[in-house]
């Protein structure tokens, strides 16, 4: 089934060689509360499992929109073909090593939405230890 309008957030992951990290990312951004997305996935040509782990959330999650380059085109590029290929009103970067949590879009489209002044809205963050462990955010 096609979609019938654009969606609220596009949200561009490009990634190169992500397999050790890319399942959860994509996981945590498919558990959002928030559900008017379209995660748009640029691998530039990677050689491990990237393509197949992708593949499989774009299978089962119409939301999800994969798109393989035939060769490595550049960091650059990659970024640029991701942001290209979506079509949202408001756009986010996510790496294929960052994880969501579950209110992250909504709340920064509540924060866009609550003031026409406002062009960007980026929550705080939290880290990841060696040990896995999530830290927490230290001003600097």
């Amino acid at each position: 089934m096609e979609r019938s309008k654009s969606p609220r957030v596009s949200l561009g992951m490009p990634v190169y060689n992500g397999e050790n990290f890319v399942f959860e990312a994509i996981q945590s951004i498919l558990k959002q509360d928030f559900d008017d997305f379209e995660l748009v996935i640029t691998d530039n040509a990677s050689t491990d499992r990237t393509a197949d782990i992708c593949l499989e959330f774009a299978r089962r999650d119409k939301r999800v929109r994969y798109v393989r380059n035939a060769r490595n085109l550049g960091a650059g590029a990659n970024f640029n073909r991701a942001f290209e290929l979506s079509s949202g009103a408001y756009f986010k970067w996510c790496a294929h090593d960052d994880v969501l949590g579950s209110g992250f879009l909504m709340d920064c489209v509540r924060a866009l939405d609550g003031d026409s002044r406002h062009v960007i809205a980026y929550p705080r963050l939290l880290g990841i230890d060696e040990t896995g462990q999530l830290t927490p955010y230290v001003e600097r």
